[in-house]
């Protein structure tokens, strides 16, 4: 072509661009009315107008969100999706956009096909928040309108996959230490009445009733009959969930209705972190908006605290979805207080906050899609395995249950020549990094033999500890204070922590002497004691637990039997098995089993990036809504989907789940790694739209114009609305 040919056909090219641009504008003038941020009958967010460059216009990309943004903003976009929906039911469809049109006018939505998966890890969860804590722990898992009124249902449209989740659930709790609530028998006895909405996913009042009293004799109370409750109409045109999704005109609207127990008490209802509180259990200004279940309990909340003056001394934690919002007001007649917890926002320390409200009892209430499908109750579980107010006060650790060899899969001991003798007679599968001759200050200048690394720098390249055991000071005893020895012992908890900030560090005394000894040599056991006092203050000081082990070989005047070792320090086999089982009767649980302790190291550590001070920057220039706080590794390598030293290092953010705010920033080793890490960011936003899209529509748009970009080596996420201060942080700190 020639050159002139060629100048003419890009003109020709972006005229025609400028013409198609101009009709598409006079169109939308035409067509188009003021763009609305959310579809009120589909319960989502719609797309807005894209923003426009040529890049984007030239690779397609502008005009294939514009048809997005059309589609979603035709005027008369709700009137033809219910024109549609009526079609298919006049000319005998059975039903629409995944949702049956059944008999009695009830229209009920497929459930996602049967996956055992994400039930395996939601009972995980149950059995470890069971294991953690000593409330009784029981699990409803409440069968849907697809499997109790399934006779409804258009022929050959049912299949077993609910009652397949309900059976597997059965086979799990079987060998559990939970009590299962059986909620189907009750609900398919009354399933001629109107115990489900027609256009909604939810139990009716009268449906939360029968749960209510078919978790009576699991929670251990008496259920009030029926005849003892006022009941009232709130609403007589509720149009719900499954309504939205198949879009009928002439569907006839639900009843939304409120039961009160006469004579039963006032409540309140508090909502921890937010600025409203309820008077009652009922948010009846919801009754003006299109989704009138939420006048329950006013929707969903990351935390609903309901509280009554019951005078029963039980309080309740209910891990849920919004299948409890209604059964809730049933149970506060027989509770003082009532936690509702959902796991799709709430991101705090769970058994810190049932220590901390005085639980009595646990309920985890959740329809059986539900359970098949939302995998947020894995926090609860990693919580119970990891929380800080499962383990004893620091300081001198006493006698607890014993633990098996496993729980010293992930520890390193490390010692002088006692624990050198000891690591030959060993039974537990810890890695020794011992010395003879070394001390707290000579431990960073020893050298391993055949390593080439001091005892430090070998300790702290050991991938996958989480448990550090110490015995160090009979080398130095004689003639370093303990004030020296403090200081020294100080420099190697630091040094660890700066490694492993969610280790646990056993700190182990030093072991007694022969009297013997103390006649022949500068070692004294009131020297030996005066280091053993030092351990207990540091322990209690830097959050590390002291272990007397040498009580475990001391005799009753506290010295060495003389036939314990030749030189009456160093003692044989018979005592390292004493010593051993002192070990294993003062450990410190980590989860629901000994196994569980070692658990997955998502950092193999290193790294250059100032992540702390990527964060303390985007805390101070993003003005936040929501209150953020540092998420712990377990929590974090859970909702990332992080494997094993997959990051080099990491640090995430996120809040109380009243908004979708939060950021993360992960450092690998190489910037094709990092990108296989800005994957997993990507997809954990587009889960978090999941979360919120039926909760707060309003947080969409920060999710749907998240952050999420790789510099470097490292990938990075911000979830907020104030994008330019995170990209200027983000520019600042990652290059």
């Amino acid at each position: 072509m020639k050159k002139g040919n060629f100048r003419k056909k890009n003109i020709f090219d972006y005229t025609a661009i400028a013409v198609g641009a101009l009709l598409v504008a006079v169109s939308a003038a035409a067509v188009f009315h003021a763009p609305r941020a959310v579809s009120e009958n589909e319960n989502r967010e719609l797309a807005q107008f894209p923003e426009f460059s040529f890049e984007k216009l030239m690779n397609g990309e502008f005009m294939s969100e514009f048809e997005t943004y059309a589609a979603d903003q035709f005027r008369w976009r709700d009137a033809a999706v219910s024109l549609k929906a009526d079609a298919e039911y006049l000319t005998g469809r059975k039903g629409n956009n995944g949702v049956h049109f059944a008999d009695d006018g009830y229209l009920i939505a497929r459930p996602p096909a049967y996956s055992p998966e994400i039930i395996d890890k939601n009972m995980d969860a149950v059995a470890q928040i069971a294991e953690a804590e000593e409330p009784n722990v029981t699990l409803a898992v409440v069968p849907t309108a697809f499997e109790i009124l399934k006779d409804k249902l258009p022929s050959q449209a049912y299949d077993d996959r609910v009652a397949k989740i309900t059976e597997h659930v059965r086979e799990r709790a079987a060998d559990m230490d939970i009590t299962l609530c059986n909620t189907e028998k009750i609900l398919d006895l009354h399933k001629d009445e109107y115990i489900f909405y027609r256009t909604d996913h939810h139990q009716t009042a009268l449906g939360s009733y029968y749960t209510y009293c078919a978790l009576a004799g699991c929670l251990g109370y008496n259920a009030h009959k029926l005849s003892e409750y006022d009941t009232d109409v709130l609403s007589d045109d509720f149009l719900g969930t499954s309504w939205s999704k198949a879009g009928l005109t002439f569907a006839e609207p639900d009843t939304v209705t409120r039961y009160t127990l006469r004579g039963g008490a006032e409540k309140t209802v508090e909502f921890p972190g937010a600025t409203v509180n309820m008077d009652g259990l009922y948010a009846m200004d919801r009754l003006s908006e299109k989704d009138k279940y939420s006048v329950y309990l006013d929707g969903n909340h990351p935390l609903t605290v309901i509280r009554a003056e019951n005078g029963t001394g039980r309080n309740l934690v209910i891990f849920k979805d919004s299948y409890a919002h209604s059964v809730a007001p049933f149970l506060s007649d027989h509770f003082d207080s009532i936690h509702l917890i959902d796991m799709r926002y709430y991101n705090d320390d769970i058994i810190k906050y049932m220590r901390e409200n005085d639980i009595t009892d646990i309920l985890v209430l959740y329809n059986a899609e539900g359970f098949m499908t939302d995998e947020n109750l894995v926090k609860a579980g990693d919580f119970a395995l990891t929380s800080e107010y499962l383990r004893p006060p620091y300081g001198e650790l006493g006698e607890t249950e014993p633990v098996g060899d496993d729980y010293f899969a992930d520890a390193a001991i490390l010692g002088d020549s006692l624990v050198a003798g000891y690591s030959y007679s060993a039974t537990i599968p810890a890695q020794f990094v011992c010395k003879s001759s070394v001390n707290t200050s000579t431990v960073y200048t020893a050298v391993l033999e055949g390593s080439g690394l001091t005892l430090m720098d070998s300790l702290l390249s050991k991938d996958g500890i989480s448990k550090y055991y110490i015995m160090l000071g009979i080398n130095e005893v004689s003639y370093n204070p303990p004030e020296t020895y403090k200081e020294h012992f100080k420099k190697i908890i630091g040094d660890i922590r700066a490694k492993n900030p969610d280790s646990m560090i056993y700190l182990m005394s030093l072991l007694p002497v022969a009297h013997s000894v103390e006649a022949e040599t500068d070692i004294s056991m009131a020297k030996i004691n005066a280091y053993n006092e030092t351990l207990k203050e540091l322990a209690e000081e830097d959050s590390c637990y002291y272990l007397d082990v040498g009580s475990a070989v001391a005799e009753p005047d506290g010295y060495l039997s003389e036939d314990a070792a030749s030189d009456g320090i160093h003692v044989g086999a018979e005592y390292h098995h004493m010593w051993e089982e002192y070990l294993k009767t003062h450990a410190v649980s980590t989860g629901a089993s000994n196994s569980a302790a070692a658990k997955v190291q998502i950092y193999s550590g290193g790294g250059s990036a100032d992540l702390e001070g990527f964060a303390n920057e985007l805390l101070a220039t993003v003005g936040f809504k929501d209150t953020l706080a540092k998420v712990n590794d377990s929590v974090t390598g859970r909702i990332f989907e992080l494997g094993e030293g997959e990051a080099l290092a990491g640090i995430v953010y996120t809040g109380g789940g009243g908004t979708a705010e939060e950021f993360a920033a992960f450092e690998a080793d190489s910037p094709e790694k990092a990108e296989e890490l800005a994957m997993k960011l990507r997809k954990r936003v587009e889960k978090r739209k999941g979360d919120f899209e039926g909760y707060k529509p309003e947080e969409m748009q920060k999710l749907n114009n998240a952050l999420v970009t790789v510099k470097g080596n490292c990938a990075v996420m911000c979830v907020s609305d104030n994008n330019d201060a995170a990209q200027s942080a983000i520019d600042k700190y990652f290059k």
